[in-house]
């Protein structure tokens, strides 16, 4: 038998890359088909910014790359405490 440890880190930055890229997708569109076109968006009363497609591509971007690092941040020091840690 092959006792090679495989790192799954590849595969989730691939899958992180992909979801992110989805996100802006999205965002553009919503930015595209939005009907508020050139209002602000708003959060708790603050005006962030202009609601355009590229912005709303790098908005969704960014709060998808935020939202990964904070999981992948947790299970990594989740992971610190398995007992069954081989490496």
């Amino acid at each position: 038998m092959n006792d090679r440890i495989v790192s799954g880190r590849p595969i989730f930055l691939a899958t992180a890359a992909v979801v992110v890229l989805v996100a802006g997708g999205i965002g553009f569109v919503v930015g595209t088909t939005g009907q508020n076109r050139g209002t602000t968006m708003d959060l708790f009363g603050v005006p962030l910014f202009e609601m355009s497609p590229a912005v709303m591509a790098v908005f969704g971007m960014a709060v998808t790359t935020g939202v990964l690092v904070l999981l992948f941040g947790l299970v990594s020091y989740a992971s610190r405490f398995d007992s069954e840690r081989t490496a």
